[in-house]
């Protein structure tokens, strides 16, 4: 039986300042950078571990931090798990959609599968792309442990996925490991 670990990328300045990355890429802080040491030792005792990440620096980074701390497992980067595109809300704060864009923001809080920021992808175009890659994946697999390091949305997406629902908010939480 394959088992899918699902990874959220190391912290970024972005994360810790509430700021929308989206598909901007931006790098890991230091933070960011222990926590992807302490996802490596903590799947260190996997066999057969396959990693597949997005392609964005963050999720990228924390990959390959698998790779140079007791891991020699191969990192496919994977296109569909990219985190979805905010468009126009990209590398803005919270507060400052809150405030530019009051009426999609309240939407968002309470009804994210009815709002695509102008110039963004929608969620159903996110579940669509991360979808096609877990339908794609589970054709394939061998039975090996895999890693798939995303983003939050993308992971609340697969998780969805996983469950039969269709999009997120429904009671799911993702685990944060602690700085």
């Amino acid at each position: 039986m394959t088992r899918i670990y699902l990874v959220r990328h190391g912290e970024t300045d972005w994360n810790r300042d509430r700021r929308l990355q989206g598909i901007l890429d931006v790098g890991l802080n230091e933070i960011g950078i222990t926590q992807g040491r302490r996802i490596a030792k903590r799947f260190s005792s996997l066999r057969a571990l396959k990693v597949y990440t997005s392609p964005l620096r963050r999720a990228l980074h924390t990959a390959t931090l698998l790779q140079r701390h007791g891991r020699d497992c191969p990192v496919m980067v994977e296109p569909r798990l990219r985190e979805i595109d905010h468009g126009a809300w990209s590398g803005l704060t919270m507060d400052r959609i809150a405030r530019d864009f009051p009426d999609e923001f309240e939407r968002w809080q309470s009804r994210p599968d009815r709002v695509r920021p102008r110039g963004g992808e929608s969620l159903q175009e996110a579940y669509r792309r991360a979808t096609g890659f877990l339908h794609d994946f589970t054709k394939t697999s061998t039975g090996s442990s895999v890693l798939i390091v995303s983003h939050g949305v993308i992971n609340a997406l697969l998780v969805c996925a996983a469950w039969g629902r269709h999009w997120p908010g429904f009671g799911i939480s993702l685990s944060r490991m602690p700085a």
